[in-house]
C-alpha cells in the first residue's frame, strides 16, 4: 500500500524531473550561415548546405555568395573554392554575421571550415 509520504515523494520526484528536462534542453536557435568567395575569375565552389549535404556550383562568379538558416547545432560547414584559370581565390564563412573562417586568396584553391554552435 502506498502511504501519503510515498505519494508525496513520487509527485515531488516527477516535478523535479520535469523541471530538469525543461531547463536543460537546448533551444532551437536558428543560425544564419553565409559563404562568400573573392577572386578575379570564375571558380568551382563546393559548400555544405543547411542539411549537411555538399553542393557544387560550377562557373561561379568571382565574388559569389550564398546564405541559409540552420538549427543543426554542431553542423560542420565546409567551403572549397578552385579557380578555373589558376588565379588566386579567397573565401569566408560567416555565422550570424560574425566571420568564423577565412582564407585570404594567396592560392588558386582554398578549403576552410567552421562549426555551428
Amino acid at each position: 500500500m502506498i502511504t501519503y509520504k510515498m505519494k508525496k515523494i513520487i509527485i515531488l520526484s516527477l516535478f523535479t524531473l520535469i523541471a530538469v528536462f525543461t531547463f536543460s534542453c537546448k533551444k532551437d536557435t536558428s543560425h544564419t550561415v553565409e559563404y562568400t568567395t573573392q577572386g578575379s575569375a570564375k571558380s568551382t565552389v563546393t559548400y555544405t548546405d543547411q542539411n549537411g549535404n555538399m553542393q557544387t556550383v560550377t562557373n561561379a562568379d568571382a565574388n559569389w555568395t550564398t546564405s541559409f538558416a540552420s538549427t543543426d547545432h554542431g553542423l560542420v560547414l565546409k567551403l572549397t573554392v578552385i579557380s578555373i584559370d589558376g588565379s588566386n581565390v579567397g573565401g569566408k564563412i560567416f555565422i550570424d554575421n560574425n566571420q568564423s573562417a577565412q582564407s585570404n586568396g594567396n592560392a588558386s584553391s582554398i578549403s576552410i571550415s567552421a562549426t555551428l554552435p
